[in-house]
């Protein structure tokens, strides 16, 4: 009978333990997803608006391209041209290798006119940029040396939450949920921009918490006064970040 009861303990214990690893797992793969994509700014936020970084936000001297995470230097990522010659300069951004140079046009607007490189993947100090089918990478110890960082969709979006005139949900929409998890209670849905979404900082992955607030109106079209143009309000969990690591909202960059 004893024996019975060690092998039935052993069992509870074992897949007690085997729930918990690949509860752990499971954790950990979607903060990796949170955390893949991204953009590279300037460390001091206000630089953004700096003629010295502008428009295109990069050094004047540009990111040595490496072939692969700590592989060889392949070319610089930099600005090219003079600006009393081409006043488009600061929108434009050259992948120069050698004599050859080859015009770069996958940014991200992340304010009026100011762009931001992105990278889709980040691997031993190192972050994939340009083209996610081709091998471009640049340093992380060289951005931050150049008075750059790196930073990932979801702390970017909230960081910039308080700023920003509301985030959105992507199209068809994202379901508002009671915890952080596809299985948890669905206590609404947020579809269109009458729904204007505001991050907080607690998260969970590729989850974070949001206040909801659904207007009659859109804000920028409206004779109402706030209060009288809010519908409801409401507090849950929306998947900011998809499968993907690219973002489930967007917002209105240049205002109203």
């Amino acid at each position: 009978m004893r024996n019975q009861f060690n092998i039935l303990l052993s069992l509870i214990i074992f897949f007690a333990f085997t729930m918990h690893s690949c509860q752990s797992k499971t954790e950990t793969e979607t903060e990796k997803i949170a955390t893949k994509q991204g953009i590279i700014v300037p460390k001091i936020d206000s630089l953004k608006y700096s003629e010295k970084y502008c428009c295109v936000l990069s050094p004047e001297q540009g990111f040595s391209v490496y072939d692969n995470p700590k592989g060889k230097i392949i070319g610089t990522l930099k600005r090219m041209g003079n600006i009393k010659e081409d006043n488009q300069v600061p929108y434009k951004i050259y992948l120069v290798t050698g004599d050859k140079k080859v015009k770069i046009e996958n940014f991200r607007e992340i304010s009026s006119e100011i762009f931001a490189i992105n990278y889709t993947d980040s691997a031993e100090g190192f972050v994939k940029v340009v083209d996610s089918s081709k091998s471009y990478w640049l340093s992380v110890a060289e951005i931050e040396k150049n008075g750059f960082k790196t930073v990932n969709w979801r702390d970017q979006m909230i960081e910039q939450s308080k700023g920003v005139l509301g985030y959105y949900a992507n199209e068809p929409g994202l379901r508002l949920r009671k915890e952080p998890n596809s299985k948890s209670e669905i206590i609404g849905s947020v579809r269109g921009d009458l729904f204007e979404i505001k991050l907080t900082k607690n998260i969970s992955g590729q989850w974070c918490k949001v206040k909801v607030t659904k207007y009659k109106e859109h804000p920028c079209n409206t004779d109402l006064e706030e209060a009288e143009n809010i519908e409801s309000q409401t507090e849950g969990w929306l998947k900011i970040i998809d499968d993907n690591g690219e973002p489930n909202l967007w917002s209105y960059t240049r205002g109203c």
